[in-house]
């Protein structure tokens, strides 16, 4: 079965109705959903999409939005990974190795390591660094 990270530009894109891509996003991922795809985040997305859409739209919707989220988490629609000690520590080494990019950030680092550990190599994100990592992820916008 098909497996897609949802990077915070995906929520974002999705619950922000004057974001620029929000038509074409909302429909890819209803199309996601229609093919039964796994549709994969992180709590530190999360809380990173929370943060942002709090400050740019109405809190209503974005507390509407998130509680869809947690609800379709409970009966397996959304697979929401903890970041874990183990996974932070291995963003922290991540981090470090790649010294050489400090554009990226912390979240983008424990995304990687959550899509390394589950086989993913889908992100829902016009975030080139999910490819400029090296580390074979496609962006899929």
């Amino acid at each position: 079965m098909r497996k897609v990270f949802f990077d915070t530009w995906g929520w974002v894109a999705i619950a922000h109705k004057n974001d620029s891509h929000n038509k074409e996003v909302t429909r890819f991922y209803n199309e996601l959903i229609l093919n039964k795809t796994r549709l994969v985040t992180s709590d530190y997305i999360l809380a990173e999409s929370i943060t942002l859409l709090r400050a740019r739209t109405e809190l209503t919707g974005v507390t509407n939005f998130f509680d869809t989220i947690l609800t379709a988490s409970k009966v397996g629609g959304i697979i929401i990974e903890k970041i874990d000690n183990v996974r932070w520590q291995k963003s922290w080494e991540l981090s470090k190795k790649y010294k050489d990019k400090p554009h990226i950030s912390f979240h983008d680092f424990s995304s990687f390591v959550v899509m390394k550990e589950l086989g993913i190599k889908d992100a829902l994100t016009a975030d080139r660094r999910f490819e400029e990592i090296g580390m074979g992820f496609r962006k899929l916008f």
